[in-house]
């Protein structure tokens, strides 16, 4: 299934998308409103986290001022 999600929505076909509603569990370290931050499968590095917006963002191109402020 392919999506066609603009910014604010969820992308059906997006892991990201699916992780941020707890479709698919991950181990949280940080979460409010905005953002999620867990940590990545195991990898080689000892520790990796990942933080994204619980927006769905297709491109950096697209968004929006208060998506920049969210990216940094």
């Amino acid at each position: 299934m392919t999506s066609t999600a603009t910014n604010n929505t969820t992308a059906t076909d997006c892991i990201f998308c699916k992780i941020a509603a707890g479709q698919i569990p991950s181990p949280k370290v940080y979460e409010d409103e905005d953002l999620l931050a867990f940590h990545d499968i195991p990898t080689w590095a000892p520790l990796q986290l990942h933080d994204l917006p619980k927006r769905h963002i297709a491109s950096m191109s697209q968004i929006n001022p208060q998506e920049r402020a969210l990216m940094g």
